[in-house]
């Protein structure tokens, strides 16, 4: 009976979730044109929106025994100021269960979310960046908001993790824009206690038990301590991500969600 009800809340809050972007985008985000003329603050306070959207999302993923959260060490998200935010990207509410504990972020997003019609709306009024933006422009969207103050968040995989795996293969852009920007990082370990809504998993493959999140935030890393200006800029961006990989890796290796390579 427990299963069944996971199966049914699961499908409910999938739903809604849909419907809820989609009634932000036609109500929330079009007053928030009408009433407030400067676009950075537009943006500020549809981030904020949406970070509460998503902490009411949690909130009954919790209740209805679907998925809970646990975060540690917050702080040092709070306190951030023009950071880079990486983290590792198990499973699909990997940005929802991170967004929800924080009031604000920029964010670099799939290229398909502007086209699925329940969260465009979202992700335009946020002005979150496309990964699949012209290279130059994307540096530029991420310098000015980075100088600006704010925090970006970005996952190195670009996609989700493959099932049965620790970490998948590491793109390169979170590399360049640290490059780039000469931001510090702020890792976000995200730790998942079963396979479910992994890469290639669909949503009604419930698992056994409840999901549990673990949401680790680690210590700031000081970009100028991991940057040798003196490669060249391939190796650089090449280096970085080495290094990001490994960090992970090394953060993952007692990940609590099982059987792992």
């Amino acid at each position: 009976m427990n299963w069944y009800w996971r199966l049914i809340a699961t499908g409910f809050a999938f739903g809604s979730f849909g419907l809820g972007g989609l009634f932000m985008a036609l109500t929330i985000f079009p007053a928030m044109m009408v009433i407030l003329r400067n676009r950075a603050k537009r943006r500020q306070y549809a981030q904020f929106v949406i970070c509460r959207g998503f902490r009411l999302f949690a909130w009954m993923l919790d209740i209805t025994g679907v998925a809970g959260v646990q975060a540690y060490n917050l702080d040092r998200l709070k306190d951030a100021q023009g950071t880079l935010i990486i983290a590792n990207h198990p499973t699909l509410l990997d940005v929802v269960m991170i967004l929800s504990r924080m009031d604000r972020c920029q964010c670099v997003v799939k290229h398909e979310l502007f086209r699925n019609p329940f969260l465009f709306g979202v992700v335009r009024a946020a002005g979150f960046i496309r990964n699949d933006d012209n290279p130059e422009n994307l540096i530029t969207q991420a310098r000015h908001h980075l100088a600006s103050g704010a925090n970006i968040m970005i996952f190195p995989e670009g996609t989700r993790t493959p099932p049965k795996h620790k970490l998948g293969k590491l793109q390169r852009g979170a590399a360049n824009i640290a490059i780039e920007t000469q931001a510090d990082l702020i890792p976000v370990v995200v730790h998942c206690n079963h396979d479910t809504l992994k890469k290639g998993v669909p949503w009604y493959r419930i698992p056994p038990s409840k999901i549990q999140y673990r949401l680790e935030i680690d210590p700031p890393i000081i970009f100028n301590d991991i940057h040798d200006p003196e490669l060249p800029r391939a190796k650089q961006s090449r280096a970085l991500t080495r290094f990001i990989k490994e960090y992970f890796l090394s953060r993952l290796t007692y990940d609590f969600a099982g059987n792992r390579t």
